[in-house]
């Protein structure tokens, strides 16, 4: 297949508001990745090496195909005590801000293509206690978690996570903005991520109105289109990819698509930037992307695009 076949395939699927996930358990529990996560699921005789002085959670260390890929037992780190059944338990590969990371679980069922709007956000009663569920599905009367595993892998060695920058980084930018006049909507639905990100903007002297998710971040924004000028509410979204109810391409694709929205410039701010969608996110009319790992960059791109 050409690279013109292969372009054509990735747009017929972008902005649909779907996902796919991949479906494991954990005990009794079940749980979801969106397989645009996921590498490879192996088998766990590959051959674990033990790694000395570890974080508890840390099952060891496998050498795949000459790259060497840290394991999380995600049973002992969501506190479940599950014996080790070779069999049957698998290793999801995963990729995400940059990192290659295995996740043992206690088996793989199969696969789901879901729309966001099957996601729902967790009460309160329901999230996990490090607070790791980002959603909660509904499938054949079985109920599936979402993970957040950038969290579980922050958590686990913080250098891996999202750093805060000096006040004084932003200081020397070249720019022509007056951030103390422009507002950013922020669409995202992890609480640790969202503040995160205001956290930067605010630093570098932006104001911030935040949304959960991009079913929330539209109905603000058709709030405030009404009187035809969008800049006199907001001057630019950042928004994530995956989020309950309505991810960020469908989001921004609703945005370009509407004639007084269409103005406002669109950053998709994700784990998961990869060449491929990258062109997910041109092809929607996104006007940047960055990588999570990046978030230092965030307030630069932002300085270059905001209206």
């Amino acid at each position: 297949m050409g690279k013109d076949q292969n372009e054509a395939g990735i747009l017929l699927q972008t902005g649909t508001n779907e996902l796919e996930i991949v479906e494991f358990n954990i005990a009794d529990s079940l749980y979801g990745i969106n397989i645009a996560k996921v590498r490879e699921i192996i088998k766990v005789d590959i051959g674990i090496v033990k790694v000395p002085d570890s974080h508890p959670s840390i099952q060891g260390a496998i050498n795949l195909r000459g790259t060497i890929i840290p394991v999380i037992n995600l049973a002992k780190h969501l506190g479940e005590d599950v014996p080790v059944e070779q069999k049957k338990n698998r290793i999801i590969v995963s990729e995400f801000n940059k990192m290659v990371v295995g996740f043992w679980v206690t088996s793989v069922s199969r696969i789901h293509r879901i729309s966001w709007k099957e996601v729902e956000q967790l009460s309160d009663m329901l999230q996990t206690k490090g607070g790791y569920a980002v959603g909660v599905i509904k499938i054949d009367e079985r109920v599936v978690f979402l993970l957040d595993f950038e969290k579980i892998s922050s958590h686990i060695n913080p250098k891996v996570g999202i750093s805060m920058p000096k006040k004084t980084d932003y200081n020397d930018f070249d720019r022509n903005v007056d951030r103390h006049s422009k507002v950013i909507l922020v669409a995202e639905d992890s609480e640790f991520i969202r503040n995160m990100i205001v956290e930067h903007l605010e630093i570098a002297g932006y104001k911030t109105v935040i949304a959960c998710n991009g079913e929330q971040a539209w109905e603000r924004l058709q709030v405030s289109s009404d009187g035809g000028n969008i800049e006199e509410h907001f001057n630019l979204l950042v928004t994530d990819i995956e989020m309950p109810q309505m991810d960020g391409l469908h989001l921004i694709k609703k945005i370009k698509d509407d004639s007084v929205l269409r103005k406002l410039p669109c950053i998709a701010f994700s784990s998961m930037i990869s060449e491929e969608l990258r062109f997910k996110c041109r092809s929607v009319g996104a006007d940047g992307e960055i990588a999570k790992p990046d978030i230092g960059d965030l307030v630069k791109l932002v300085d270059t695009k905001v209206i």
